[in-house]
């Protein structure tokens, strides 16, 4: 269990996991999993996958809805402009998930917990794990 992590979910966005694991896998990376293999961990990968998913539908369904006569074209841009690793790196770091992030030694050194694509990885492995749970 990632120390903090549910406490600050709850508190600050009234979100209360039942599923404890989904949360984990999602705010752990690979680096941290090849270093730990005795944890039998799973790491956010497949999960961001299913959020990055999530993300796609929810934005299009609230823009389909929202701009009624808006034509496909203009739709698709405006969602791209929605959905993409720059707004996801900063709702990650807005809500202080670069904080909770399991990491390899290496990828700590690298001070990947910055890195813009990290931050939006683990964003849509938060959503995806949300979606699940």
């Amino acid at each position: 269990m990632i120390i903090g992590l549910t406490k600050h979910l709850k508190d600050d966005f009234g979100i209360d996991f039942k599923n404890q694991n989904l949360l984990d896998e999602a705010f752990t990376h690979a680096s941290y999993v090849n270093e730990h293999p005795k944890e039998n961990l799973k790491f956010y990968e497949r999960i961001e996958f299913l959020g990055d998913a999530v993300m796609q539908l929810c934005v299009s369904e609230y823009l389909f809805k929202r701009y009624d006569t808006m034509p496909e074209g203009k739709l698709s841009r405006l969602r791209a402009a929605m959905v993409c690793e720059d707004s996801f790196s900063k709702f990650a770091k807005e809500c202080h998930f670069d904080e909770y992030i399991r990491l390899g030694k290496g990828e700590e050194k690298a001070d990947a917990r910055k890195r813009p694509s990290l931050l939006c990885d683990i964003f849509e492995a938060f959503i995806g794990a949300l979606y699940l749970d």
